[in-house]
């Protein structure tokens, strides 16, 4: 009779440390949630942070390369003028505060640069020598076809290459000899034809 209260007591017992153990771990598994959120909370917080400063770092870097540039060219013409009150590349680098190299680098810099905002416009009246829609040459207006005896109801002069006796036409009964387009000119009066019988 007396063994049966202390397996029931201890059963209660073990039953109560389960639970005690049960608690635990669920405190521990609370804990180890609320540890996982917030480092993938600052995972994230890390990365927005990153690709925020990389693009603030690449303007800065845009605003530093423009500045730079800028400050260069005053620098390259600062050494020209300096340069161009007859003092030897030696002695402009030692009141520069420069090496030769510098200077002479300076130098060709700034007529670099010169010689690129010089080409601008002869690149601009270049493209428009070159447009096709530009006015006709001389050349090209000289190889224009000349008008027809259609157009113009004139019979056009005979060519220079051929004999005058070769090239001649008699008109046909009772018709009018051609007239030349130019009356009077050395040219038609070589290659006007004349009727049968009116030569003096």
């Amino acid at each position: 009779m007396t063994q049966k209260p202390r397996r029931s007591s201890r059963a209660v017992q073990a039953r109560e440390a389960a639970r005690e153990r049960n608690a635990r771990f669920r405190e521990l598994e609370d804990e180890r949630l609320r540890i996982a959120e917030a480092a993938i909370l600052i995972q994230d917080e890390i990365a927005d942070f990153d690709e925020e400063t990389e693009r603030r770092v690449a303007k800065l870097r845009e605003e530093r390369n423009s500045q730079l540039i800028e400050k260069r060219q005053q620098l390259d013409a600062l050494v020209v003028e300096m340069l161009d009150t007859e003092v030897p590349a030696q002695e402009a680098s030692e009141r520069l505060g420069m090496s030769v190299g510098q200077v002479r680098a300076a130098k060709k810099s700034f007529e670099q640069t010169v010689a690129a905002l010089a080409e601008s416009p002869a690149d601009d009246a270049t493209a428009t020598a070159s447009d096709p829609a530009a006015a006709p040459s001389a050349d090209d207006a000289a190889a224009s076809p000349m008008p027809s005896a259609d157009e113009t109801d004139v019979a056009p002069p005979a060519p220079q290459t051929a004999p005058a006796a070769e090239s001649y036409d008699f008109p046909p009964p009772g018709g009018s000899p051609a007239v030349p387009a130019q009356e009077g000119s050395p040219e038609n009066l070589q290659n006007a034809t004349l009727p049968p019988g009116s030569a003096g």
